[in-house]
Protein backbone atom coordinates (compact mmCIF):
# COMPACT_ATOMS: atom_id res chain seq x y z
CA UNK A 1 0.00 0.00 0.00
CA UNK A 2 1.37 3.29 -1.18
CA UNK A 3 0.96 6.52 1.19
CA UNK A 4 0.90 9.87 -0.29
CA UNK A 5 1.23 12.43 2.44
CA UNK A 6 0.35 16.09 1.20
CA UNK A 7 2.27 19.65 2.28
CA UNK A 8 -0.46 21.94 3.01
CA UNK A 9 0.40 25.44 2.00
CA UNK A 10 -0.89 28.39 3.97
CA UNK A 11 -1.44 31.86 2.61
CA UNK A 12 -0.25 33.89 5.46
CA UNK A 13 -1.09 37.59 5.51
CA UNK A 14 1.19 40.57 5.45
CA UNK A 15 -0.67 41.43 8.86
CA UNK A 16 -0.35 38.34 10.57
CA UNK A 17 3.39 37.80 9.20
CA UNK A 18 4.35 40.95 11.05
CA UNK A 19 2.75 40.30 14.23
CA UNK A 20 4.70 37.02 14.69
CA UNK A 21 8.18 37.89 12.90
CA UNK A 22 7.58 41.28 15.70
CA UNK A 23 6.83 38.91 18.63
CA UNK A 24 10.17 36.72 17.66
CA UNK A 25 12.26 39.79 17.22
CA UNK A 26 11.22 41.24 20.51
CA UNK A 27 12.42 37.69 22.13
CA UNK A 28 16.20 38.05 20.65
CA UNK A 29 16.43 41.26 22.70
CA UNK A 30 16.19 44.21 19.58
CA UNK A 31 14.90 47.02 20.92
CA UNK A 32 11.14 48.28 19.80
CA UNK A 33 12.77 50.71 17.70
CA UNK A 34 14.72 48.47 15.83
CA UNK A 35 11.83 45.98 15.65
CA UNK A 36 10.20 47.73 12.27
CA UNK A 37 13.46 47.99 10.38
CA UNK A 38 14.34 44.14 10.98
CA UNK A 39 11.04 42.77 10.24
CA UNK A 40 10.74 44.16 6.91
CA UNK A 41 14.12 42.45 6.09
CA UNK A 42 12.61 39.31 7.14
CA UNK A 43 9.67 39.91 5.23
CA UNK A 44 11.50 40.81 1.72
CA UNK A 45 13.53 37.58 2.32
CA UNK A 46 10.60 35.77 1.79
CA UNK A 47 9.43 37.40 -0.94
CA UNK A 48 12.58 36.89 -2.67
CA UNK A 49 12.88 33.14 -2.17
CA UNK A 50 15.77 33.91 0.30
CA UNK A 51 15.98 31.91 3.84
CA UNK A 52 12.75 34.01 5.06
CA UNK A 53 10.51 32.78 7.77
CA UNK A 54 12.70 29.49 7.82
CA UNK A 55 15.87 31.12 8.69
CA UNK A 56 14.12 33.22 11.20
CA UNK A 57 12.97 30.16 12.62
CA UNK A 58 15.89 28.31 12.72
CA UNK A 59 18.96 31.11 13.55
CA UNK A 60 16.58 33.45 15.51
CA UNK A 61 19.22 33.01 17.94
CA UNK A 62 21.67 34.57 15.93
CA UNK A 63 19.93 37.80 15.50
CA UNK A 64 21.06 40.23 17.95
CA UNK A 65 21.55 44.25 18.64
CA UNK A 66 25.01 43.64 20.89
CA UNK A 67 27.68 45.57 19.57
CA UNK A 68 25.59 47.62 16.82
CA UNK A 69 27.54 51.15 18.72
CA UNK A 70 30.88 49.32 16.91
CA UNK A 71 29.36 49.14 13.28
CA UNK A 72 31.73 51.28 10.85
CA UNK A 73 31.28 53.06 7.48
CA UNK A 74 34.37 54.80 5.75
CA UNK A 75 35.33 55.64 2.69
CA UNK A 76 38.02 53.45 0.71
CA UNK A 77 40.93 55.68 -1.58
CA UNK A 78 38.81 54.76 -4.87
CA UNK A 79 35.52 56.88 -3.31
CA UNK A 80 33.74 53.53 -2.33
CA UNK A 81 31.84 52.49 1.07
CA UNK A 82 33.57 49.93 3.42
CA UNK A 83 30.64 49.14 5.74
CA UNK A 84 31.91 46.77 8.80
CA UNK A 85 28.73 45.05 10.11
CA UNK A 86 30.85 44.19 13.54
CA UNK A 87 29.54 40.22 12.87
CA UNK A 88 25.89 41.47 13.07
CA UNK A 89 23.60 39.25 11.27
CA UNK A 90 22.31 40.90 7.86
CA UNK A 91 19.04 41.89 9.03
CA UNK A 92 19.96 43.95 11.49
CA UNK A 93 22.54 46.02 9.71
CA UNK A 94 20.93 46.16 6.18
CA UNK A 95 18.40 49.23 6.85
CA UNK A 96 21.43 51.00 7.78
CA UNK A 97 23.60 49.60 5.09
CA UNK A 98 20.77 50.67 2.47
CA UNK A 99 20.17 54.56 3.67
CA UNK A 100 24.09 54.87 3.59
CA UNK A 101 24.29 53.41 -0.05
CA UNK A 102 21.29 55.11 -0.79
CA UNK A 103 22.27 58.83 0.16
CA UNK A 104 25.53 58.23 -1.44
CA UNK A 105 24.07 57.95 -4.91
CA UNK A 106 22.08 60.39 -4.73
CA UNK A 107 24.42 62.65 -3.98
CA UNK A 108 26.87 61.21 -7.01
CA UNK A 109 24.38 59.82 -9.33
CA UNK A 110 25.74 56.05 -7.70
CA UNK A 111 27.61 54.72 -5.26
CA UNK A 112 29.14 51.30 -4.54
CA UNK A 113 29.43 49.62 -0.63
CA UNK A 114 31.42 46.62 -0.21
CA UNK A 115 30.50 44.72 3.49
CA UNK A 116 32.72 43.20 5.96
CA UNK A 117 32.06 41.62 8.64
CA UNK A 118 28.51 40.39 8.69
CA UNK A 119 26.72 37.06 9.58
CA UNK A 120 24.43 35.44 7.42
CA UNK A 121 25.84 37.46 4.17
CA UNK A 122 23.47 35.58 1.96
CA UNK A 123 20.36 37.65 3.43
CA UNK A 124 22.08 40.99 1.70
CA UNK A 125 20.21 40.27 -1.28
CA UNK A 126 17.51 41.75 0.70
CA UNK A 127 19.11 45.02 -0.16
CA UNK A 128 17.34 44.84 -3.46
CA UNK A 129 14.17 45.06 -2.04
CA UNK A 130 14.71 47.60 0.05
CA UNK A 131 15.94 49.94 -2.31
CA UNK A 132 12.73 50.25 -4.43
CA UNK A 133 11.48 52.35 -1.08
CA UNK A 134 13.73 54.95 -1.77
CA UNK A 135 13.44 54.71 -5.53
CA UNK A 136 16.77 53.39 -6.00
CA UNK A 137 18.21 50.19 -7.67
CA UNK A 138 20.80 48.01 -5.68
CA UNK A 139 22.80 45.19 -7.13
CA UNK A 140 24.88 42.80 -5.13
CA UNK A 141 27.30 40.49 -5.69
CA UNK A 142 29.99 38.76 -3.31
CA UNK A 143 29.12 41.05 -0.79
CA UNK A 144 29.66 44.05 -3.02
CA UNK A 145 26.83 46.61 -3.30
CA UNK A 146 26.00 48.79 -6.24
CA UNK A 147 23.64 51.41 -5.83
CA UNK A 148 22.11 54.24 -8.35
CA UNK A 149 19.33 56.27 -8.34
CA UNK A 150 15.93 55.29 -10.29
CA UNK A 151 12.54 57.08 -11.05
CA UNK A 152 10.77 57.93 -7.76
CA UNK A 153 7.58 55.68 -7.36
CA UNK A 154 4.41 56.99 -7.67
CA UNK A 155 1.88 54.18 -6.65
CA UNK A 156 2.05 51.24 -3.68
CA UNK A 157 2.92 49.01 -6.28
CA UNK A 158 6.35 50.53 -7.42
CA UNK A 159 7.47 51.52 -3.82
CA UNK A 160 7.13 48.10 -3.27
CA UNK A 161 6.27 45.65 -5.13
CA UNK A 162 7.21 42.45 -3.20
CA UNK A 163 4.58 43.71 -0.45
CA UNK A 164 2.22 44.81 -2.41
CA UNK A 165 1.80 41.39 -4.29
CA UNK A 166 1.84 39.95 -0.36
CA UNK A 167 -0.74 42.47 0.84
CA UNK A 168 -2.79 41.21 -2.23
CA UNK A 169 -1.83 37.76 -2.16
CA UNK A 170 -0.41 36.75 1.00
CA UNK A 171 2.84 34.73 1.79
CA UNK A 172 2.68 31.03 0.49
CA UNK A 173 4.22 28.71 3.68
CA UNK A 174 4.17 25.31 3.79
CA UNK A 175 1.99 24.78 7.37
CA UNK A 176 4.17 22.90 9.41
CA UNK A 177 6.62 25.80 9.12
CA UNK A 178 4.33 28.66 9.55
CA UNK A 179 2.66 26.86 13.16
CA UNK A 180 6.46 26.51 13.91
CA UNK A 181 6.78 30.24 13.76
CA UNK A 182 3.53 31.05 15.17
CA UNK A 183 3.98 29.02 18.32
CA UNK A 184 8.29 30.88 19.00
CA UNK A 185 6.13 33.91 18.44
CA UNK A 186 3.99 33.29 21.55
CA UNK A 187 6.97 33.39 23.90
CA UNK A 188 7.24 36.98 23.78
CA UNK A 189 3.44 36.77 24.94
CA UNK A 190 2.87 37.11 29.13
CA UNK A 191 2.04 34.28 31.06
CA UNK A 192 -1.95 33.55 31.68
CA UNK A 193 -2.58 35.05 34.98
CA UNK A 194 -4.54 37.50 36.81
CA UNK A 195 -2.22 40.58 36.29
CA UNK A 196 -2.53 39.48 32.57
CA UNK A 197 -6.05 39.09 32.23
CA UNK A 198 -6.65 42.57 33.88
CA UNK A 199 -4.70 44.33 31.25
CA UNK A 200 -6.14 42.35 28.43
CA UNK A 201 -7.60 44.56 25.17
CA UNK A 202 -8.90 48.05 25.21
CA UNK A 203 -9.41 48.32 29.59
CA UNK A 204 -7.72 47.73 32.85
CA UNK A 205 -9.21 46.23 35.69
CA UNK A 206 -7.88 48.15 38.72
CA UNK A 207 -7.79 46.13 42.31
CA UNK A 208 -10.58 48.39 43.17
CA UNK A 209 -12.57 46.66 40.92
CA UNK A 210 -12.79 49.78 38.67
CA UNK A 211 -12.49 49.76 35.02
CA UNK A 212 -9.87 52.64 32.72
CA UNK A 213 -9.99 52.66 29.18
CA UNK A 214 -13.04 51.99 26.67
CA UNK A 215 -16.02 50.12 28.71
CA UNK A 216 -16.69 46.72 26.76
CA UNK A 217 -19.66 47.14 24.28
CA UNK A 218 -20.43 43.58 24.04
CA UNK A 219 -24.12 42.63 26.26
CA UNK A 220 -22.55 39.01 26.96
CA UNK A 221 -19.00 40.50 28.30
CA UNK A 222 -18.21 38.47 31.52
CA UNK A 223 -16.23 40.45 34.24
CA UNK A 224 -15.24 37.18 36.26
CA UNK A 225 -13.03 36.36 33.12
CA UNK A 226 -10.32 39.08 34.04
CA UNK A 227 -11.11 38.44 38.11
CA UNK A 228 -9.72 34.67 38.01
CA UNK A 229 -7.65 32.48 36.38
CA UNK A 230 -8.43 28.60 35.48
CA UNK A 231 -6.35 26.08 36.47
Amino acid sequence: MTTVTTKRTLHVSVREARMSVDRILLTCGLPSGSVHASRECVLLSQSLGLGGFRALLEGHAAISMDGFESIRATDAEDGSLVFDGAGLHAWVILPTLVDLAVDAARRRGNADASVVSVSHAEELGVATGLAKRYGSEIEISQNRLKARNSSCPRSAAQWDPLLFDAMMNGYDVEEKLWRAVHALSNAALAGDSVVSRRHAGPVILQDDGSIRGRLPQDDDFDMNMLKKVTP
